[in-house]
């Protein structure tokens, strides 16, 4: 039997900088590694892979949905890995809010 995994991920700008978080050491893929902000979409939230997205930039950056410009879908990508179809949404975005940036 096939399964199905959705996805979101966002990449946020403030002017020609690019947000991007490490993912941890402990992770299976990709592990200490730059990514992108992003997340698995709840069952509740499958009707709107957007708010999903919103709820993953919150909880990973505490950016709140009114600091964030004109995020919009840009691209779906759609894969099988084994027994499962993924689909993964990803948004583009803007933000006025300041961070720091990290070099490993």
């Amino acid at each position: 039997m096939i399964s199905m995994r959705i996805m979101t991920g966002a990449y946020l700008f403030n002017d020609n900088k690019l947000l991007m978080l490490k993912r941890s050491t402990e992770r299976a893929l990709a592990s200490n590694l730059w990514t992108g902000i992003g997340g698995h979409v709840e069952a509740n939230e499958h009707n709107s892979p957007e708010e999903s997205c919103l709820r993953e930039i919150l909880e990973e950056t505490g950016i709140r949905r009114n600091e964030i410009e004109r995020l919009k879908l840009r691209y779906i990508l759609i894969r099988r890995s084994k027994n499962e179809i993924r689909q993964h949404y990803i948004y583009f975005g803007n933000t006025s809010m300041e961070w720091s940036c990290l070099i490993d």
